[in-house]
């Protein structure tokens, strides 16, 4: 009968395992089987014969492991193998697998997997990128309306596992804190998507789509440029060469260098704007800031600066008011319904423009198509006289077609003169002086100023065509 002797084994590690052998005849094929401490594997070490000895079978194997309890996990196919070639070899084969257990699947509950771009942290620059603008690089990640924030991974039920001893291994259960849905989120199918343009918010495992962006500082390096589709608040300034577009309202609390600054609704600058460059502020709304100085600016509403304007290009399709010291000195002023202000000019006489009761942009329109109609009127003047040396039919073409041209041009500009002097009620108030070197110009009707003037009311007689001047 075959006794089964067991003896502690090393297996590795902090824990040891048990081997078990049994007795055979002299020079008979051997077998010595070694479970693993966790029972999660089972080996073997496969001793060939000696001389006229017996073969190791896979009866005697299969024996030894019933009465051993090794019965699930078996690796019968390959072990058998492996016994035949130490009887064929005579060779000692060590560590042969005999059976293997089955982990155990966790089970997963339904959860959210946000999309890598959303999470937080730094995302190296790319090597093969030859130069970096480290200012359109940007921690604020903007998404639209229907944009895929996150994906539902489903629910993963657990699975028993086995050792190999046929005894059962109980699951877990992994806790993964999921992610819950906030503001103008929505979970459709397995997908969770933006309900509105915004700002992707994580925030205490909270998914949220903010439609409003709030900088808490300035718009510099640490920030880059903004381009945001909802209102833009910065609690400091802006940077020099930075680019601010909101598809909504902006309000700075500080300074703004006027590099490139876009606002389809209003713009609000507690303190000033300064121009940088080529700079340029375009506002769909109205505008308010303390004082603008050395900037381009275009708005489709109102402008309300209590300070000053110094040196600036400002386009209104609204009215420019000031306060009673406000001061509007050198550069050029496009106001359609007018502009009331402390102060006109300056003591040292800098050439300073005011226009209104004109649509700029028809008069931008004007202006261009003007330098197009002097090329056109040289280019003709050119042909006309080629024409009559070298009375040639590419010539005679080429100055036809420049003719028609010009006169389609002057047609349009025809036209768009009808519609540039909109507001012919539209003034100019001035509260306190008016200092020469200042033009003002009411529906293309103009006067200069060469002498100074106290509290003057500048408005249009059109039956006169002139302008007149109360004080």
């Amino acid at each position: 009968m075959t006794r089964v002797q067991q003896s502690p084994v090393d297996t590795g590690g902090d824990s040891s395992g048990l081997s078990y052998s049994a007795d055979v005849r002299k020079n008979d094929g051997n077998l010595e089987v070694s479970v693993a401490a966790d029972a999660m594997l089972a080996t073997a070490t496969l001793y060939p014969p000696i001389g006229d000895g017996a073969p190791l079978t896979p009866d005697y194997a299969a024996e030894l492991l019933t009465r051993l309890g090794v019965t699930a996990g078996l690796l019968w196919d390959e072990f058998v193998e492996h016994i035949l070639d130490v009887n064929t070899d005579r060779h000692i084969q060590r560590d042969v697998p005999v059976a293997r257990g089955v982990l155990p699947v966790a089970e997963h509950p339904e959860h959210i997997v946000v999309d890598e771009r959303f999470l937080p942290g730094f995302r190296p620059v790319s090597d093969d990128e030859l130069s970096v603008d480290w200012k359109s690089i940007s921690p604020v990640l903007v998404v639209k309306k229907g944009d895929i924030i996150g994906t539902v991974i489903a629910q993963q039920d657990g699975i028993n596992g086995t050792d190999v001893c046929g005894r059962a291994i109980p699951f877990s259960k992994d806790a993964i804190k999921g992610y819950t849905l906030g503001k103008n989120v929505e979970r459709l199918e397995d997908r969770i998507q933006a309900t509105s343009d915004g700002r992707v918010i994580l925030d205490a495992q909270k998914i949220s789509v903010e439609d409003v962006l709030i900088i808490k500082g300035d718009v510099d390096y640490r920030v880059g440029h903004i381009l945001f589709p909802g209102d833009v608040v910065i609690e400091g300034g802006v940077g020099s060469g930075f680019k601010v577009y909101s598809g909504g309202s902006i309000s700075i609390k500080e300074t703004m260098d006027a590099f490139d600054v876009s606002a389809k609704k209003d713009l609000i600058c507690a303190q000033g704007i300064i121009g940088k460059d080529q700079g340029q502020v375009r506002v769909g709304g109205s505008l308010k800031a303390k004082f603008i100085e050395n900037a381009r600016v275009a708005v489709r509403g109102d402008v309300e600066v209590p300070g000053s304007i110094v040196g600036s290009k400002i386009y209104a399709l609204g009215r420019v008011a000031m306060g009673d010291k406000g001061r509007i000195v050198g550069g050029e002023v496009f106001a359609t319904h007018g502009v009331a202000c402390g102060f006109l000019g300056g003591g040292t006489k800098p050439v300073t423009i005011i226009n209104v009761g004109v649509d700029f942009t028809v008069q931008q329109k004007l202006d261009q198509a003007g330098a197009v109609l002097r090329e056109l009127s040289i280019r003709l003047a050119r042909l006309q006289n080629m024409f009559k040396t070298r009375p040639e039919e590419s010539i005679r073409k080429a100055r036809d077609d420049t003719d028609a041209k010009l006169r389609a041009l002057a047609t349009n500009i025809a036209e768009l003169s009808k519609r540039v002097d909109i507001d012919e009620g539209a003034s100019v108030e001035v509260k306190n002086v008016v200092y020469p070197g200042v033009i003002i110009t009411i529906c293309h009707i103009r006067v200069s100023i060469d002498e100074p003037m106290k509290k003057a009311r500048f408005h249009l007689d059109r039956v006169a065509n002139r302008i007149i001047v109360e004080h």
